[in-house]
């Protein structure tokens, strides 16, 4: 699925993990295996396992919205885009 909005949001999550203070090792492990799934979603369209991935980015847009709102959003404008593609 190369679709450019996607993309942006790997970014834009990417550069918020980088200036991510006061989070949890074990949240930003998480969320950092969560941006390898998507860039191999974003790059090879036919890969099985993506109603896993939302459900995994739902459960840190839960966790994430008292501590870090802005990358709580982030991820759910990807949950967003996922389920738009019907993905």
């Amino acid at each position: 699925m190369s679709d450019p909005k996607l993309r942006a949001a790997i970014d834009e999550i990417q550069a918020q993990l980088a200036h991510a203070e006061n989070l949890p090792p074990d949240q930003r492990r998480f969320l950092e295996e969560l941006v390898g799934d998507l860039q191999r979603l974003h790059n090879e369209p036919s890969t099985p396992g993506s109603d896993s991935l939302r459900d995994r980015l739902t459960d840190s847009v839960r966790r994430l919205e008292a501590s870090h709102p802005t990358l709580s959003t982030t991820l759910g404008n990807v949950v967003d885009t996922l389920a738009f593609f019907g993905l």
